[in-house]
């Protein structure tokens, strides 16, 4: 069995599995931080290629500075700031300022949702209730409208959402360093980092991929598939929860993984607009799922709740890193100005890197199944 880490002070830290409470029934404090986390999700979205993946690098490795801000007990000046900063809808902007402020608000948001659900069951539903909101948010509406939508949505969070930290006078690092020696964690974070690379690549390239696979398709058809498939992903990200509450997150994101390259490497033989349709949905369902459980399993490779917000940051750079350099390497593979059969390298890279992601989550799952067989 991995060893648990040792707290900072040097004492033994207990595993971050808090026991379940004697009522599942939420209090009017955490719904209104599900609430609100929903709004930060329905707020940080992007969907055009090197800016769209430079946006999401950005929302992900501003954790590593906001997360330990959220460890400080800063939550509320993290969210203030955050979403004032995403306000800008400027071009440029996009990729720089609104990955920035979305990045501000976009860890914490998740590290104080699951600091406030002690029971890893209701916490493990609440995320997905709560990362649904990504997926509404994605319609494609004029700037202005979003502009509007994201302002006064940040207003009702400004009045709801809660720190259920105070200000702590021992100060958190932005890394954890005995998270480096948790095996566990860190192949977790690998994979995260691996399933990130091929992660995109469908919601980037579907609508080319199918113009180039159906010629004489209709164009409005190869964007409507982007909604179809955020659409499923609602269902995904909803569904997550229950099932993570019977098998466990991190053992539902696994097998996800292994449906996810499945149905990434069954993308080379769809070319009828009813397949490309079908495996919209069914690659929406499982990308939900993916996004979800995060949220859920970081918890339980914590040795405490303390460092929460420092490792989800940790972990999520990983996460941005693999969408900052997978689309773009993928768009290199795959020249769609070419008219040679080589359909086939985009589904099997990323697929590859999907089952890849899979097969190295089976160390985590084996652990936390190791450790709650010894509690």
């Amino acid at each position: 069995m991995a060893s648990i880490p040792p707290k900072h002070d040097g004492s033994e830290a207990a595993p971050a599995t808090e026991p379940a409470s004697s009522s599942s029934k939420l209090r009017g404090n955490q719904w209104l931080q599900i609430q609100s986390t929903v709004i930060v999700f329905f707020n940080t979205c992007s969907d055009i290629s090197w800016i769209s993946t430079t946006c999401a690098f950005i929302v992900l490795s501003t954790s590593v500075i906001t997360s330990p801000l959220y460890d400080y007990g800063f939550y509320r000046a993290i969210l203030l700031s955050g979403s004032l900063l995403q306000y800008y809808q400027l071009f440029l902007c996009h990729a720089v300022c609104v990955g920035l402020g979305a990045g501000i608000v976009f860890t914490p948001s998740v590290a104080a949702a699951a600091a406030s659900l002690p029971d890893p069951a209701t916490r493990a539903k609440a995320m997905g209730l709560m990362v649904s909101g990504s997926s509404i948010g994605y319609f494609p509406w004029t700037v202005r409208s979003i502009g509007f939508v994201v302002f006064g949505l940040y207003l009702i969070s400004y009045l709801v959402l809660v720190s259920p930290q105070e200000k702590k006078s021992s100060v958190r690092r932005s890394i954890d360093r005995t998270a480096l020696v948790d095996w566990p964690y860190m192949t977790l974070c690998v994979a995260s980092l691996l399933s990130a690379i091929a992660f995109y690549i469908p919601l980037l390239y579907l609508p080319l991929f199918t113009e180039k696979r159906i010629p004489g398709i209709d164009y409005n058809l190869t964007l409507d598939l982007l909604p179809i498939l955020n659409g499923a992903s609602v269902v995904g990200r909803l569904l997550a929860g229950f099932a993570a509450v019977i098998l466990g997150p991190t053992e539902t994101i696994t097998i996800s993984l292994v449906f996810g390259s499945i149905i990434l490497f069954s993308w080379i033989s769809v070319d009828t607009i009813a397949g490309t349709v079908v495996w919209s949905v069914f690659w929406g369902m499982i990308s939900g799922i993916l996004v979800t459980l995060p949220g859920a399993f970081i918890p339980l490779f914590c040795p405490t709740l303390t460092v929460l917000g420092t490792r989800s940051g940790m972990y999520w750079i990983w996460v941005g890193l693999g969408i900052l350099i997978g689309s773009p390497i993928a768009g290199a593979i795959y020249d769609p100005t070419s008219t040679s059969t080589d359909y086939w390298r985009l589904p099997v890279f990323a697929g590859v890197f999907m089952l890849g992601a899979a097969i190295l989550n089976l160390y985590p799952v084996t652990h936390i199944r190791r450790r709650k067989r010894e509690m």
